[in-house]
């Protein structure tokens, strides 16, 4: 009874919020609460023009160059995968190193324990707000009925337009992925002589697959950007034909498995490779790929007659990107000018309660997002001289407003749900 009245405790989970241990890898907490809040401002900024009537999606995107990384910074799930596969895998690795083997069951058992939950209570709060304060036209949108998809962690299967939860699919591929991955991990281990080889021969067959699909797909091989501003039912049909896959996503999760790789069993040829000439060119190479694939103007109609690049861009772009950052966050393991930034940046302290939070904040963020959406868009059409706000500025309050609430309610479950329940599995 005491152990459950500790696990439960506020006060200790409170403090447990604030101090990180020292066997965190520091920068990937700054990591962490850096695409946590990418992932906030793309659909903030996404879900305004999309329920904003005098707004068209596209002509936000052509408005301004600098505000491309807005609307790529969906790729802040691409770095919640990297960061998952470095963490599963260091699990997985120190577990074969001390017993020889991976206890399946318990790894499973844990895997499930860690993200049900505190899903489960949102699926719980996404069909009571669903059943309690919608009509029944606007119920139908949210596909309740769909919900046991959810609670199987199959929701990808389903086609975007019918999903329930729809931002939840990420959370179905990693378990897919992870049902899957120990397994060939120990046999790569246990059975093989080169089982790195083995991890970049299948990050080889996540570039083949993703080519393969676009060019198998007559829709999405001819493609252009603006198509998925321009066009919802093509956005849907390439939501569910490349982005939500385990099949076409695996690929950063992978990197972020191949640099745990390096780092547990390989480090001390990993740290003289970082210091080498081609690890300082290959360091200024990831942070120019970030940079680039963030920048790029994929979604503006001035890359409409660039076809053959769009499909090289959909082919590498996502796995090249998360290359990058697994190989960023290597560097910071070694003293350069590029490492003493990344540190300064993502190492501090401040990041750590937020990527604490991240796995609440993402299941919640939708929630005030919406809700405030639907508030400012309606107050700014009702009281135009009250709120005479340019649309960029509308969006951007939205944010902060949201990031604000979804921290707060991040806080509320972390502190009866997610801690209690990590403190019960130790």
């Amino acid at each position: 009874m005491s152990s459950l009245l500790s696990a439960f405790s506020p006060v200790r989970n409170l403090k447990q919020l604030f101090v990180r241990p020292e066997s965190n890898f520091p920068v990937l907490d700054g990591f962490r609460a850096l695409s946590m809040l990418l992932i906030l401002v793309f659909h903030t900024f996404s879900i305004y023009c999309v329920y904003n009537p005098e707004v068209e999606l596209i002509d936000m995107v052509e408005a301004s160059g600098w505000s491309a990384w807005i609307w790529n910074a969906d790729k802040g799930v691409d770095i919640f995968f990297v960061i998952s596969g470095f963490l599963i895998t260091g699990i997985l690795l120190r577990q074969i190193d001390r017993d020889g083997r991976i206890r399946f069951g318990n790894f499973y058992w844990r895997r499930f324990m860690r993200l049900s939950p505190a899903y489960w209570f949102m699926i719980a709060l996404y069909a009571w707000m669903g059943l309690s304060t919608m009509d029944l036209e606007a119920r139908q949108q949210l596909h309740l009925d769909n919900l046991w998809a959810n609670l199987l962690y199959v929701n990808n299967f389903i086609p975007y337009q019918e999903q329930a939860m729809n931002w939840t699919w990420s959370l179905a591929i990693e378990e897919q992925f992870y049902l899957v991955y120990p397994l060939v991990l120990f046999v790569l281990v246990k059975h093989t002589r080169r089982p790195l080889l083995g991890m970049w021969v299948l990050m080889g067959v996540s570039f083949l697959v993703r080519f393969m699909v676009i060019m198998l797909d007559e829709p999405i091989r001819t493609m252009s950007g603006s198509d998925l501003a321009l066009d919802k039912q093509f956005h849907a049909y390439h939501f569910s034909v490349l982005y939500d896959n385990l099949y076409t996503r695996f690929g950063a999760l992978l990197s972020g498995c191949i640099a745990a790789f390096y780092y547990f069993h390989n480090e001390q040829a990993l740290r003289q490779f970082l210091n080498s000439t081609l690890g300082k060119v290959l360091e200024f190479a990831s942070f120019g790929i970030i940079v680039f694939v963030m920048w790029l103007p994929v979604l503006s109609r001035s890359m409409d007659d660039q076809q053959a690049f769009t499909i090289l861009y959909q082919t590498f772009s996502r796995n090249l990107f998360s290359g990058a950052v697994a190989y960023l966050a290597l560097v910071c393991l070694e003293k350069s000018y590029l490492s003493r930034v990344l540190n300064l940046l993502f190492s501090n302290r401040l990041w750590y309660p937020l990527a604490q939070l991240s796995y609440s904040m993402y299941l919640l963020h939708i929630f005030p997002i919406l809700i405030l959406v639907q508030l400012g868009v309606s107050a700014m059409q009702k009281y135009p001289e009250r709120y005479d706000y340019t649309h960029w500025e509308a969006m951007s309050l939205i944010c902060v407003y949201a990031t604000g609430i979804t921290i707060l309610g991040a806080v509320i479950v972390y502190l009866i749900i997610e801690r209690p329940i990590m403190n019960l599995r130790k």
